[in-house]
């Protein structure tokens, strides 16, 4: 259901180039069954308009119109014409429901990821007071910006705010910014205009002095800096321009400086509040958004209050002020989906997201229970391989395992179907920069997986039946098993094709992430959303490694932490998209980069990026709407209890 302004010149940034269009979200769901695309001319200036297959699963079938793109210029961004003259917008697809693929799934509603779904399926009608309740996994590391690291943005998405904010189309709208940014000729600053009407929670003005006060927290390489890193790693300094305009200096042109600005880390925390409360921030933390923290019980739960002053929210989406509960209570949960399924089912939380089938299945059979599924362009669910961790540092080795692995097996017993299969690519369908010449690298093939490791030297066997190397090490893989749907089938897959071993041992999250940045795990199972190639950025670009968060595959890795490998070729391929600004070089770039990442064999493509989440319409109604992070805007929410 569509809400407030449409998109418009004034409020719409492609996500990273400029009027970029981007790949359509539902192009990543199921494949199979009968696809009818509609495409509409629209008048916006130099457009082409072009098919793009979009398929959606529903319980019934019916026909829906679901907004999906526009693109539009701004004259004060010089590179704009050029990019709109080269590229896509669709106005609307009329997407047909597949029934086949319906009864593989039934009651899992899937849509595009930059879809707002009402969530009782009723139209808008809040109603004010009560609480609605939702989860995190895993307690905070803290709520500062500038440090904190696993899953903190979650529940800190409550409390802090964006300069811009992905919106329908997997665009970007501005959010603190009133405005979209101005590029100098040299396209090395961009000055980002502020809003004048936002306030930290604690009275303070969010103006530039606040802005340049963050910013030169996140680039403070004395201060022991959390995931922000990897999301402002190309901004080389911060000035001020006057009370509402910053200026934003990068070393190289950077085609994709928005993003930066609009990735869930790179918020604001209020100067005065940092400055006053010290470390004690972490815990009592200030900033603009629609709740602020007021009780943090350890591994049990948060308790969030309305910011009754809010009156600054997305103007895309049917709330811009205040939330309308009193309360938001965050539940912290582990990562056992059964049991934090069973704890939903229970009425513990009122929005749960589940990425076990033989759960959120059973959930979706209830008819006291909305399962809404979301999927996104980009990289989909994939296993990265440890490049340097033997035995993944020999490509003969990783190359056995994509011929090796029953991936439509593995993925369809874990999630029954619902997402498609991604054999041989990184970059799933609907994703700008997808190479098609990658796709031809790997098949499902164990006789010629066997037949590599048997030229490869690893054709003796051990008592137990695992493969040995020449030396007479067990070939082994350790897959840490945080509730990961396809772990367990992964293990049997690889041991009863390859004959090579898994261990998968249980850990929480914050165990796995206390060791994954140094590359202690074989692999591990995530996913990434994003219209276009740039996605390979934060996951392969070398200067992630060893970095927080960062459990990847290692590949060109010289061993410094942080730091860019001064030989590594993917980082001048991924670089050089990043300094592009024409969409058709940009594009080129990025099917090199995934054709040489797969031909390196750095990761096994699983699905595309597909994830379910629980809702109990009884408790809670309005919106859910989510950013390419997966994020839901907690604002959109109002009890429906009595």
């Amino acid at each position: 259901m569509a809400h407030g302004p449409r998109v418009t010149r004034r409020r719409v940034l492609r996500t990273g180039s400029v009027a970029l269009a981007t790949g359509v979200g539902a192009a990543a769901l199921a494949a199979c069954g009968e696809t009818k695309v509609v495409t509409k001319e629209v008048p916006v200036e130099k457009t082409i308009v072009k098919e793009v297959p979009v398929e959606k699963i529903v319980k019934q079938t019916q026909i829906k119109e679901v907004p999906v793109e526009k693109i539009v210029t701004r004259n004060v961004i010089k590179t704009v014409e050029k990019v709109v003259q080269q590229k896509v917008v669709v106005e609307k697809i009329v997407e047909k429901m597949v029934e086949a693929v319906a009864e593989r799934a039934p009651g899992i509603d899937i849509y595009n990821l930059d879809t707002s779904v009402a969530i009782d399926g009723k139209p808008w009608n809040p109603q004010k007071g009560g609480e609605v309740s939702y989860f995190t996994f895993g307690n905070p590391t803290g709520f500062d910006p500038a440090t904190w690291g696993g899953r903190t943005a979650e529940p800190a998405n409550a409390i802090f705010e964006l300069l811009y904010n992905y919106g329908p189309g997997n665009a970007f709208y501005p959010g603190l910014a009133s405005d979209l940014p101005e590029v100098s000729d040299d396209k090395l600053s961009w000055n980002v205009p502020l809003r004048k009407d936002v306030q930290f929670q604690d009275g303070e003005p969010f103006n530039a002095d606040a802005v340049i006060f963050n910013f030169n927290r996140f680039l403070d390489e004395e201060l022991p800096r959390g995931h922000v890193v990897r999301d402002i790693s190309g901004i080389s300094s911060v000035d001020k321009v006057d009370d509402y305009t910053v200026k934003f200096n990068t070393a190289q042109p950077q085609a994709f400086f928005v993003k930066m600005l609009g990735h869930q880390h790179a918020v604001f925390a209020s100067p005065k509040a940092i400055k006053e409360k010290g470390e004690d921030f972490n815990r009592d933390p200030v900033g603009t958004g629609p709740w602020k923290l007021s009780k943090w019980e350890d591994d049990v739960k948060l308790i969030f209050d309305r910011n009754e002053d809010y009156n600054w929210g997305p103007s895309y989406l049917p709330n811009q002020g205040a939330p309308y509960p009193d309360n938001l209570r965050v539940q912290i949960f582990g990562y056992d989906m059964t049991v934090n399924a069973q704890a939903f089912e229970a009425g513990e939380v009122d929005i749960l997201l589940n990425w076990s089938f033989a759960d959120y299945k059973r959930v979706s059979e209830n008819p006291a229970f909305h399962v809404i599924g979301y999927a996104a362009p980009g990289m989909g669910q994939y296993l990265p391989l440890n490049t340097q961790l033997w035995p993944l540092d020999d490509l003969v080795v990783r190359k056995a395992l994509l011929f090796g692995v029953d991936r439509r097996t593995v993925t369809v017993r874990a999630n029954g179907g619902t997402a498609a299969t991604n054999i041989s690519n990184l970059l799933v369908p609907g994703t700008i920069g997808r190479n098609p010449e990658a796709s031809k690298l790997y098949s499902y093939d164990v006789g010629k997986a066997n037949k590599l490791l048997d030229d490869g030297g690893y054709d003796k066997k051990n008592d137990d039946g695992y493969r040995l190397a020449p030396d007479g090490r067990v070939l082994e893989i350790v897959y840490p098993d945080r509730g990961d749907p396809v772990v367990e089938l992964f293990k049997l897959d690889v041991e009863k094709n390859l004959s090579i071993k898994v261990a998968t041992p249980k850990m929480d999250g914050a165990t796995f992430r206390s060791a994954q940045q140094d590359g202690k795990y074989h692999t591990v199972w995530i996913g990434v959303g994003g219209p276009t190639g740039d996605v390979m950025y934060d996951r392969f670009q070398t200067s992630h490694y060893g970095a927080p968060g960062r459990a990847y595959s290692f590949f060109e890795y010289d061993g410094v932490p942080a730091t860019k490998s001064p030989d590594a070729k993917i980082d001048k391929l991924l670089d050089g998209a990043r300094a592009a600004f024409d969409v058709n070089e940009q594009q080129k770039i990025w099917e090199e980069a995934e054709l040489y990442l797969m031909e390196n064999a750095v990761a096994v493509p699983l699905v595309h990026d597909y994830l379910p989440w629980l809702t109990n319409p009884a408790r809670v109604g309005g919106e859910l709407f989510l950013g390419i992070d997966y994020l839901p805007n907690y604002a959109q929410w109002y009890s429906t209890q009595e």
